[in-house]
């Protein structure tokens, strides 16, 4: 069955599960588990030697080495070597370090490394093409569960990431499960053979919680070989729960489907596999390939039938709806919509949904619910600044031809470019475009004028804002002047606009950098 056909099949939004080999797909610099410890290992003892004998200490019995007892060994090692060279190459771990014990809290200098090496998210030029058909796939997906630590999912989706406790009782919908920890969270990463023990009891509170999308979602296993223990202990917890339904292990066979890399493969042919997981034959779905970008295609492409599950997705917002809208507001909307149609939600519950707010509000709920398109055309231009990564990342031409219905005054940022780059029709392109040059050039001209030329180059935005000798007013326009004059990367830029708080996105200095950005970035196409 070709991966199209199969994928046509799902009736309820697949989930993620995305394993290291996604990160060394796109990344520039990522590890394996065995690249990363022996990276480590070789800081330490200088000698590649001394990592083999340690592999052949922690030699499994069935086989194989048992790598967090390796990393445990390392840890150790490695924050030995830096306490004794406090001031040396790795001294800014050091002051890591010591900044966490003051603020009460421990962690290894072990871990604080583990953060720093897997903090670059440099993408492969060859793989930027294939990485913007991932990045469209989050409309198809309800949930991302990964064992990554580094950030690469959270930059090409909007979902929330979670970790450690953060995980139990949360709506899965958009949401990404980082089940080993993050960089973000350095304490929380699960490496050593002591990290496995202490969060044992937390896996299974996990696993009981993401059982229900186990069970009623397919599974898309991608990063991962196949004996990779991750796959076999997921599809382990779920045989163990359905025991002998065979009705219910049938349909969720056919909805585990394991993308196993083949390199320079263009197969799309599904096939099954007989798995075998602690004597036990385990019979799920197969994709051998190379060919990423048709297994992306088929899953943005995929429609959907309503399933009463949608009904959580709203669950999470509809507090901050009920909360935000006011009686004396003009235009609120009351709206009452009944679906019972069997065909449509699948099982045989009625779902009454009953909304309050604005408009833009209740189309939002009828869009998350019922999977209609609901085209805005009202959206203001802060609405498109707001989005700008997100109307991007998912070519939204419905949304981009909203423009041609908002006026952009004469000292107005608007990022135009990118925007043009996915639909070049509207009317005001010429027009939009000329205030973009014209006032980013103004500015320009203006901190010129100012001290900002008399500051020396930076090439990191957070070196600017932790440098105590810029005053705070300078330091918006040191990041402006750095930018303009290519001292800045537009990957550097563009990750500080992406970590941005959503409710400082109306700031005139967010504004004024997504246009900068965009200018630098599209203008020249």
């Amino acid at each position: 069955m070709d991966i199209k056909e199969y994928i046509s099949n799902f009736t309820n939004h697949p989930v993620l599960f995305v394993g290291t080999g996604i990160s060394l797909r796109y990344l520039k610099n990522s590890f394996t588990w065995d690249s990363l410890l022996e990276k480590i290992s070789y800081i330490v003892y200088q000698n590649e030697e001394v990592y083999l004998d340690i592999k052949a200490r922690c030699t499994k019995i069935g086989g194989g080495f048992d790598y967090p007892r390796i990393a445990s060994i390392l840890e150790n090692a490695f924050d030995d070597k830096l306490k004794k060279e406090r001031h040396g190459e790795f001294s800014f771990i050091n002051d890591s370090y010591y900044q966490h014990i003051k603020e009460g809290n421990p962690i290894s200098r072990f871990k604080l490394f583990l953060a720093h090496l897997f903090s670059d998210l440099t993408i492969k030029n060859s793989k930027k093409e294939e990485l913007d058909l991932l990045k469209q796939l989050s409309n198809n997906i309800s949930s991302i569960i990964t064992t990554n630590y580094d950030r690469l999912l959270e930059t090409i989706s909007n979902f929330n990431p979670l970790v450690s406790n953060d995980i139990l009782l949360t709506n899965p919908y958009g949401s990404l499960y980082k089940i080993h920890g993050c960089i973000l969270k350095p304490e929380k990463i699960v490496i050593t053979a002591e990290d496995y023990e202490k969060s044992k009891y937390q896996n299974e509170l996990i696993k009981a919680q993401l059982l229900s999308l186990f069970i009623h979602n397919p599974i898309i296993f991608l990063g991962y070989g196949i004996q990779d223990e991750n796959v076999n202990g997921i599809l382990k917890t779920v045989f163990n729960y359905v025991g002998d339904n065979q009705e219910m292990i049938k349909r969720i066979r056919n909805n585990f489907l394991l993308v196993e890399y083949e390199e320079d493969s263009e197969n799309t042919i599904v096939s099954d596999y007989d798995l075998k997981i602690d004597g036990v034959t385990i019979q799920i779905k197969k994709l051998k390939t190379d060919n990423y970008s048709s297994l992306y295609k088929a899953l943005i492409e995929a429609k959907y039938p309503i399933s009463a599950m949608d009904v959580k997705k709203v669950q999470s917002i509809m507090y901050d709806i009920v909360k935000k809208t006011t009686t004396k507001a003009d235009n609120n909307v009351k709206e009452v919509v009944i679906v019972d149609s069997k065909e449509q939600i699948k099982n045989s519950d009625r779902i009454l949904v009953i909304t309050y707010g604005n408009r833009d509000t209740v189309n939002t709920i009828k869009q998350t619910i019922f999977k209609e398109r609901v085209i805005r055309t009202h959206l203001s231009a802060d609405d498109f600044i707001a989005n700008y990564f997100e109307i991007l990342d998912n070519k939204d031409i419905e949304t981009i031809k909203v423009i041609d219905n908002i006026t952009i005054s004469s000292h107005q940022y608007f990022p135009i470019y990118g925007f043009l780059g996915v639909y070049n029709k509207l009317k005001n392109k010429v027009k939009i475009k000329k205030i973009q040059q014209d006032i980013l050039n103004k500015f320009m001209a203006s901190e010129n004028k100012k001290k900002v030329v008399k500051f020396p180059q930076y090439n990191d935005i957070k070196d600017i804002y932790s440098d105590p000798n810029i005053a705070t007013s300078f330091k918006h326009p040191c990041v402006m002047w750095n930018v303009w004059n290519d001292n800045i990367g537009l990957d550097n830029l563009e990750k500080y606009l992406r970590d941005y708080p959503n409710e400082d996105k109306k700031d005139s200095k967010y504004r004024r950098l997504v246009s900068l950005y965009d200018l630098k970035k599209y203008g020249s196409k």
